[in-house]
C-alpha cells in the first residue's frame, strides 16, 4: 500500500504535534533526556515478539485504493515478529457503502482480501508500504533514535492505566518517507508521543500534517502471542 494510496502509517509513525516548528530550542539537558526516552522506546519496540494496535486518520479520510476510489479513517492491526502484520480496515466506497477488508504482509508478499467475499489476493509486488517493517530496526525504532529533532519531554501523563513520559519533536518528511512515500521532503513533521515510564514502551502516538489532518496510534498488548498466518490465495477465476 503506496502511502500517496493512504498516509496509512505514518500514523503508523507519530503523534499529534501541537508545538510550532518555530518553537525555541530545549535546553541541552532537557534534549538528552528525550533522547534517552526514545532511545528506550526504540530498544523496546525493536525488541517486539507481538503487539496490537489501532490506527486512527484524523480530519479527511484517507484514501487506500485511488483507482477504485476506496477511502478509510480506522483500523485494527497487530504484529507478530520478525515480519508478519495485519490490518483489519473499515473502508468506504464511492457510493458511501462501508465495508471490511484485510492486509497482510508475510514473507511471501502483500494480500488483501475481497470485501464481498473475503478471499485474499497478492498484491503486486511494487505496492509500496510494508506494515511488517514498522516494528524492524530500521522502521520506527531507527527513526526514533536517530531522526527526531528537538525533541523535548513535556510532562507525564497516564494512559490506559500505564504512567508515561509525554515527549515531543520534529520529523521531517525526507526521515519519515524512508518508509513511506506520501509525505513531503521538504517539510517537517511535529510528532508526540507518550512512552511507559516502566518499561519503555511505546503507548500512544500521533503526527498532524500542515493541513489539519493527522494520525493516531495506539499499541497495545505488548508482547502478548500473536499469530498472522499467511493467506491462503484460490486459484484463478475462483475469486
Amino acid at each position: 500500500m503506496r502511502m500517496r494510496h493512504s498516509a496509512f502509517f505514518a500514523c503508523c509513525l507519530f503523534a499529534s504535534a501541537v508545538a510550532g516548528t518555530g518553537a525555541q530550542q530545549p535546553p541541552p539537558a532537557a534534549s538528552a533526556a528525550a533522547q534517552r526516552e526514545l532511545g528506550r522506546a526504540a530498544d523496546a519496540l525493536a525488541a517486539l515478539k507481538g503487539t496490537r494496535f489501532t490506527l486512527d486518520r484524523e480530519g479527511t479520510p484517507a484514501v487506500l485504493d485511488e483507482t477504485i476510489g476506496i477511502t478509510f479513517t480506522t483500523a485494527d492491526c497487530s504484529y507478530a515478529a520478525p515480519d508478519r502484520a495485519s490490518c483489519n480496515i473499515k473502508v468506504s466506497l464511492r457510493n458511501g457503502t462501508i465495508l471490511q477488508l484485510t492486509r497482510v504482509w508475510v514473507p511471501e508478499g502483500a494480500f488483501q482480501s475481497n470485501p464481498l467475499t473475503r478471499q485474499f489476493a497478492k498484491l503486486p509486488a511494487d505496492d509500496g508500504f510494508n506494515g511488517s517493517v514498522l516494528f524492524a530496526r530500521r522502521g520506527i525504532p531507527g527513526i526514533l533514535r536517530s531522526g527526531v529533532q528537538r525533541a523535548q519531554i513535556v510532562g507525564k501523563a497516564r494512559l490506559q492505566t500505564r504512567d508515561t513520559v509525554h515527549v515531543k519533536g520534529d520529523v521531517s518528511g525526507q526521515v519519515l518517507n524512508a518508509l513511506f512515500d506520501a509525505l513531503s521532503p521538504d517539510v517537517t513533521y511535529p510528532v508526540e508521543l507518550w512512552i511507559e515510564e516502566k518499561t519503555g514502551h511505546l503507548v500512544q502516538l500521533h503526527v498532524r500534517e500542515p493541513d489539519g489532518n493527522g494520525w493516531r496510534i495506539e499499541l497495545s498488548g505488548i508482547n502478548e502471542p500473536v499469530v498472522i498466518p499467511t493467506p491462503q490465495v484460490p486459484p484463478p477465476g475462483k475469486l
